[in-house]
């Protein structure tokens, strides 16, 4: 427990603060947080974090400022924005609950420019949006809310909280050399419950699991620089580049490596997916040490895969690797599918080692490279 560390309390310029050898915490129950999951956290966190975090920022040590949410049991019940933040910790220890609320919309915890934060457990966040989809409707409430959101931050970090049934999507990380590590995500088997969703510069996730019916670790543009490895995906629909809406222009991801990743029972291992209009680059990409179980589309790079035969992008996908990938994929879709714009052709498709029982025979479109019987030689 963290009052193990604690040498004493300590009032300090009229702030609820304990002070310890290695940390200054600032709890959320001084500032009128209840933990009888009735009583709304929302504006307990925003109270804390301006009126103790803020004043206590000395350093650029994350660790030595914590906003702390004690053991017990919280509503959050409405969105909260940390603008400007830098270098502390969110700490949750009690595990957070979201209502049933037609009305709430947003993101319920956004970092926004910020810094060097650290948003740690061991707690829980539910997001009970089994409630939000009756009978597994996504219509009803569209604007539905998501759980976390790092908007435009450098040098954060994520871990050891657990993310439970957002009524939409979980972590959405935009920003550079930000690290999400060590956690579980577990949701209904449905879309739109993205795990992680990644874009920015130089970005980690790892020894992660993901159990939804969506995205599981995804990159998102523009990225330059994206390493993920150790992941476990079940029921999802794969570790997936894009997509990048209708229309989209300067679409740019490149050097992005995947590692050791365990996909089951999921709608796609891998996929580049696009819609059929779109222009810019995706390029430097390798998926490596993939072992699936009753993946659909194992492998699968399309242009198209949003729908419509009206062949006008100019997505260029180049220097893709695939190497390493076991297992089997579902009896009616092909192991590899490459479905590319007809005027930027993908080239360089390299695989290697590709052993993938239960599929049909491989589909090559507008796609060159190496490797696979029947794929043309750039």
């Amino acid at each position: 427990m963290l009052s193990s560390f604690f040498i004493g309390v300590t009032l300090l310029m009229g702030l609820h603060v304990q002070t310890a050898s290695a940390f200054i915490e600032c709890s959320v129950l001084d500032y009128g947080a209840v933990a009888d999951n009735s009583t709304d956290l929302g504006p307990a966190l925003t109270k804390t974090w301006q009126e103790c975090v803020i004043p206590q920022v000395t350093t650029t040590v994350a660790t030595d400022v914590l906003l702390y949410v004690p053991a017990g049991n919280y509503l959050l019940a409405s969105t909260v924005t940390f603008d400007d933040a830098e270098n502390w910790n969110l700490h949750i220890a009690g595990d957070i609950y979201l209502p049933f609320d037609p009305d709430l919309t947003g993101t319920m915890l956004t970092f926004e420019n910020c810094e060097n934060i650290l948003l740690n457990g061991p707690g829980a966040i539910y997001g009970n949006g089994y409630r939000y989809r009756p009978d597994g409707d996504l219509t009803l409430y569209p604007s539905r809310p998501r759980l976390i959101r790092f908007q435009t931050c450098n040098n954060c970090e994520i871990t050891q909280v657990y993310l439970y049934d957002a009524p939409m999507f979980h972590v959405t990380i935009i920003g550079d050399n930000n690290v999400a590590h060590d956690m579980a995500i577990i949701a209904s088997h449905i879309g739109e419950t993205d795990g992680f969703d990644m874009s920015g510069n130089n970005n980690y996730v790892h020894d992660v699991s993901v159990e939804n019916g969506d995205e599981c670790v995804t990159v998102k543009t523009p990225t330059n620089g994206f390493l993920a490895e150790r992941i476990t995906c079940k029921w999802t629909a794969g570790c997936n580049i894009g997509s990048f809406g209708s229309g989209a222009t300067g679409v740019d991801v490149q050097n992005v490596y995947y590692s050791d990743v365990t996909i089951s029972n999921s709608d796609a291992g891998v996929m580049i997916k696009s819609y059929p209009n779109c222009q810019g680059t995706v390029k430097n990409v390798t998926y490596t040490g993939f072992t699936l179980d009753a993946a659909a589309y194992p492998i699968y790079i399309s242009a198209f895969w949003e729908g419509g035969t009206d062949d006008t992008g100019t997505l260029e996908i180049s220097d893709v690797t695939f190497e390493n990938f076991a297992g089997s994929g579902t009896p009616t879709r092909p192991g590899v599918l490459l479905d590319c714009n007809k005027a930027t052709p993908c080239e360089s498709i390299t695989f290697s080692d590709i052993s993938l029982t239960d599929t049909t025979a491989d589909t090559f479109t507008n796609a060159c490279g190496t490797g696979l019987s029947g794929l043309e030689a750039c």
